[in-house]
């Protein structure tokens, strides 16, 4: 059997478990797939064993979704809301452009926000 029938491209790979090519790129760097190079030009490709076993994995964790609760629209919840927007908007306005957003998250949370 020749090499073509046993791999497929990354592309249909990518279609045929419904996920982005750059995620299967992703998946080999962290090592959950195995793919192989073509000589020349470096070009993936997907053992076919390895897209079953993607596939049969993928179906056996996909769990129900969540249902979607809707936002609750009360006169309460809206002045809840407005009233914690104001604060927000109110301790923004003393906020001095000379502190960064950094320094600010900093004060605030007693810790940096970026590393």
């Amino acid at each position: 059997m020749s090499a073509t029938v046993n791999h497929v491209s990354l592309k249909r790979a990518a279609q045929a478990l419904g996920v982005h090519e750059q995620t299967l790129r992703s998946w080999e760097k962290r090592g959950l797939i195995r793919m192989v190079r073509l000589p020349g030009s470096n070009y993936r490709r997907v053992p076919v064993a390895e897209l079953e076993r993607l596939t049969l994995a993928m179906q056996n964790a996909a769990a129900p979704l969540p249902l979607l609760v809707p936002p609750d629209c009360s006169p309460a919840a809206v002045q809840q809301a407005q009233e914690l927007a104001e604060s927000v908007c109110a301790e923004l306005a003393d906020w001095e452009e000379t502190t960064t957003f950094d320094e600010l998250m900093a004060e605030r949370r007693g810790r940096a926000w970026l590393p």
